[in-house]
């Protein structure tokens, strides 16, 4: 490749064009803010054309910019097409699986239902709240908490998943404030704060305390809220596959009702068809199936 057409190039313009400016496109691709828009200004240059009107809160792209969009759309996408290629017939296939923090930590807990030991499908888990676009194959099959609305995405239900407040189980026991409305004012918190946007059961809480009361404790990993709450140090809110499943933490409250929803497995329409992708979709949705109850919150109620 010569340098107008250098492929890195266009694809950190890809990312800075859907993310509207630097900050946004930093996260996706791990390239810094400064480096981004040398990038850009050296892309520019080497095309002749200005791609981007720059503002102090984002980038808009221009007319020659727009024109470059829609053809390194096509060049992703053959791009991304030579890697299932070589994938598919050259190594071992490769399954990426993006679901929440308490989702993607359910799966590594059942992964030798995901991997049998005679398997030869590698699996990737990517965790996190910040949504991945399976339409670029950012990930092959996403749990989500809603049927997909994109074209070219497929959905299966997978079934609902309640939440509840829980706690150390000597602290739900010994102190009756912990399964009342006292709880918000009288107990101290433990809430997962982790990168991308805030979870609903987050927000939930948020709306509960009292403002200004520093009663919640932030912590930015499932598994230390976990630890935390296991410890006594508060109280949270977790799904019921979750808390159901803890040992050491009990439920302070009934299912609450505006956090429940449905699952969903979604994937791209194509990738539905691919041999390994297919294999694991099944050994997914089989899983979930498997503990509805539990997902349900059925268990301990």
């Amino acid at each position: 490749m010569n340098e107008i057409w250098n492929w890195d190039d266009l694809r950190l313009f890809l990312a800075v064009t859907r993310a509207g400016g630097l900050a946004g496109a930093v996260s996706s691709t791990g390239v810094s803010a400064p480096t981004l828009s040398r990038r850009m200004m050296a892309l520019e240059r080497s095309l002749g054309v200005t791609l981007f009107t720059r503002r102090r809160d984002g980038y808009d792209l221009t007319s020659a910019g727009k024109d470059l969009f829609g053809h390194a759309e096509t060049l992703e996408q053959g791009a991304l097409g030579v890697e299932r290629w070589r994938t598919a017939s050259y190594s071992r296939p490769v399954v990426k699986i993006a679901a929440g923090a308490w989702t993607s930590g359910f799966l590594a807990c059942h992964l030798p239902n995901l991997m049998p030991p005679e398997d030869d499908i590698a699996l990737e888990l990517h965790s996190g709240t910040a949504q991945t676009d399976l339409l670029r194959r950012e990930a092959n099959i996403g749990l989500r908490n809603r049927r997909p609305t994109g074209i070219g995405l497929a959905g299966q239900k997978l079934g609902a998943v309640a939440f509840a407040v829980y706690g150390q189980t000597k602290l739900v026991r010994k102190q009756p404030h912990t399964r009342d409305g006292r709880r918000f004012t009288d107990c101290r918190w433990i809430a997962l704060s982790a990168p991308g946007p805030k979870a609903p059961s987050a927000a939930w809480l948020d709306r509960q305390l009292p403002q200004g009361q520093g009663r919640k404790i932030t912590c930015s990993n499932a598994h230390t809220v976990l630890e935390a709450v296991k410890a006594g140090a508060g109280l949270t809110v977790l799904p019921c596959f979750v808390g159901d499943s803890a040992t050491g933490l009990a439920r302070a409250s009934e299912p609450i009702d505006t956090l429940a929803h449905d699952q969903w497995l979604v994937t791209h329409d194509d990738d539905r068809h691919d041999k390994a992708i297919k294999k694991t979709i099944k050994r997914v949705a089989a899983l979930i199936k498997s503990q509805a109850p539990l997902f349900r919150g059925d268990l301990n109620s």
